[in-house]
């Protein structure tokens, strides 16, 4: 009887021993479960999260790309309006003088040939603009910043609007010393001074005066070009470079122009990591001004 007994609580012994064993420490199995389970939800959060950034990414591109085509549509109609006026001014002169003019009407003849010229240069310095625009399309290879003496600069410029400026009578000066240097596009500077300074011409009356002037600064010299002419509202100053609010008007003696210079202008000046904006009133005449990277 007492080995019976010995022998089942000795049975009982083992059994609770394999117990303990199997039983005993369940934890390991259950933290190793839990851990993955943590990792596999922190995994799904981020691809969740990454699915999310790219879906916005992917939304903003759209948006983007679809502002940009509008853009680039109101563009080429503009391009394309300012294109056929000219030639169909210009078409128009030949067609009359076709028909035949006599030399008793020499005074309209040449009133007509200055009509077709001026039609001829303004479609011309639109293509001009339109080249040195596309040119930009690929600034890494067209973009070419060098030093520049600012002084020397205006004054070959200025030249080029002698005929104009003796044509309205307009007084032209600039104050800017001889040794200011900038970095810049070469090509793209004299397309900013030339829009800059055609445009406060068309808008400054016969015998007004335009004055250019620089201001030095640390990393950027601040250029104006300021005029008494007619002045805008601030309507009208919050239409200017840019497309979709695409504005132009008539000189003081009824200049035609393509509008598009002032956009060429923001871009090339924004390529040198510059600004441009204007000040004007009505009546009080306009500050055309933006900087450019000084040269030091």
């Amino acid at each position: 009887m007492n080995t019976k007994r010995y022998n089942i609580l000795n049975n009982l012994d083992s059994a609770k021993k394999t117990t303990h064993r199997v039983y005993a420490n369940p934890k390991p199995e259950k933290t190793d479960s839990t851990e993955k389970t943590k990792e596999h939800l922190l995994r799904i959060h981020k691809l969740e999260k990454a699915k999310a950034y790219l879906e916005n990414q992917v939304e903003e591109g759209k948006k983007e790309l679809a502002e940009s085509v509008a853009k680039n549509n109101r563009f080429l109609s503009i391009v394309t309006h300012d294109l056929r006026s000219p030639l169909c001014t210009t078409i128009g002169v030949f067609d009359l003088l076709k028909e035949g003019i006599t030399e008793g009407d020499k005074l309209e003849v040449e009133e007509l040939i200055d009509m077709a010229s001026n039609s001829a240069n303004n479609t011309l310095s639109l293509l001009d603009e339109l080249l040195a625009w596309s040119v930009t399309q690929n600034s890494e290879k067209s973009f070419n910043p060098v030093k520049i003496n600012l002084n020397e600069l205006i004054n070959d410029e200025l030249e080029s609007f002698n005929a104009t400026t003796t044509q309205k009578q307009i007084t032209i000066t600039h104050s800017i010393v001889p040794n200011l240097y900038i970095t810049a596009d070469l090509q793209m500077t004299k397309t900013i001074f030339r829009n800059l300074i055609s445009n406060a011409i068309k808008f400054t009356y016969t015998g007004g005066k335009i004055l250019i002037s620089a201001t030095e600064g640390k990393k950027f010299v601040e250029i104006e070009v300021k005029d008494n002419g007619t002045g805008m509202s601030e309507e009208t100053q919050k239409k200017l470079f840019k497309v979709d609010k695409f504005h132009s008007l008539k000189g003081t003696n009824n200049e035609q122009g393509t509008g598009l210079g002032l956009l060429f202008c923001k871009e090339f000046v924004g390529l040198h990591g510059g600004k441009i904006w204007v000040e004007s009133e009505p009546g009080k005449g306009s500050k055309f001004k933006f900087t450019l990277p000084h040269y030091i």
